[in-house]
């Protein structure tokens, strides 16, 4: 089953937490006039199954032969949510499917990210099994036979079963950390906040 991750970013000033970002037209608007106006922009985005599971703890990572480490518990939606966050997110809560979780900037620091090595399993063509042999750290993609599609599946009777090693959370520090400095120059590390949502 796919999944659909968004991140959201709100700062605290004076009292409250505000949405940081842009406001814009929702794309299905001009298909479904009763779409909101407006909608906020989304910081980042992935559609990475191992993203949902560290930052949301939601679903198993794909492909992997242990679960990941999630950076918090998952908390749902914070209750002193940004109005903008708020009318965009709220009417979602308790949907199938969708699940959601907040963390500071701080907590991002603190995780240790990318430390951990993992073991991943899933299914790979006969042909491309050998550089498996030896449970390589990292999926060999340089390596790959040429003339075969990269790929793999998480069962499949006809393909062979591999491991490899890799670097746990590797994919989530991309997309969090770039993000780091220029929020955490607006405002202290504990004063800015992640918001998280799965789509299943």
């Amino acid at each position: 089953m796919a999944v659909d991750v968004s991140g959201y970013a709100e700062v605290y000033s004076d009292r409250q937490w505000r949405f940081f970002g842009q406001l814009i037209p929702p794309p299905e608007r001009e298909y479904d006039p009763d779409q909101p106006e407006m909608m906020p922009e989304k910081l980042f985005h992935s559609t990475l199954k191992r993203v949902a599971a560290v930052l949301i703890k939601a679903g198993n990572p794909s492909p992997s032969s242990e679960p990941s480490s999630p950076a918090v518990p998952r908390r749902g939606l914070p209750p002193d949510l940004s109005p903008e966050l708020s009318s965009w997110l709220r009417p979602l809560e308790g949907e199938l499917g969708f699940e959601t979780n907040w963390f500071t900037a701080s907590e991002v620091s603190a995780f240790g990210w990318g430390t951990g090595i993992v073991r991943r399993r899933a299914f790979v063509r006969p042909e491309a099994a050998p550089l498996f042999a030896d449970c390589p750290i990292g999926f060999p993609f340089a390596k790959w036979p040429a003339g075969i599609p990269i790929s793999y599946a998480d069962w499949s009777k006809d393909w062979v079963e591999v491991e490899w090693l890799e670097t746990e959370s590797e994919d989530v520090a991309r997309l969090l950390h770039p993000l780091l400095p220029n929020l955490t120059s607006i405002a202290e590390p504990d004063h800015v906040r992640f918001i998280v949502t799965a789509s299943w």
